[in-house]
């Protein structure tokens, strides 16, 4: 592999890495975002069962039978629109880290295909690896034999 092969694929591979970090925090972000308007529903629930409360005692109403239903669903309502927020944002955090899971393995891919197609690459001679670039021979690996990894009877 050339000098500016091995350049190219490095620089190709950091910006992967970058981009893959920068994907991170907007995923994070995204479940922060989420968060706050997780919080602001519930506020607003809070809201509406108190004016509904106060409404019914202003109007003379005890908070039993059908008022305290009226509030009790007002909750429970709010409680499904928390979580409804709560998935959307989750969903939107997790596709972002799928997209950038993806995008780092395709550009790590490129990256080797682009180097082994720049010229350079390993062959193996029956105990020493032969290593070359645009076709000449650069140098020699001495490569230990390998021990099985099972050795016992089935």
């Amino acid at each position: 592999m050339g000098v500016a092969t091995a350049l190219i694929a490095g620089l190709s591979l950091a910006s992967a890495v970058g981009n893959f970090n920068s994907s991170k925090s907007q995923a994070r972000n995204t479940a922060k975002q989420g968060a706050i308007a997780a919080q602001n529903r519930a506020d607003e629930i809070k809201r509406l069962a108190a004016k509904q409360r106060v409404s019914y005692l202003q109007a003379g109403l005890e908070l039993e039978g059908t008022p305290q239903a009226v509030i009790n669903d007002t909750y429970n309502t709010g409680l499904e629109d928390i979580n409804e927020i709560k998935s959307a944002y989750n969903q939107s955090s997790k596709n972002i880290m799928t997209q950038a899971r993806a995008n780092l393995l395709g550009s790590i891919a490129k990256t080797g295909v682009s180097a082994l197609a720049g010229g350079g690459g390993i062959e193996d001679m029956g105990g020493v690896k032969t290593v070359t670039s645009g076709g000449n021979i650069t140098g020699t690996i001495p490569v230990q034999p390998r021990k099985p990894l099972f050795t016992g009877s089935i």
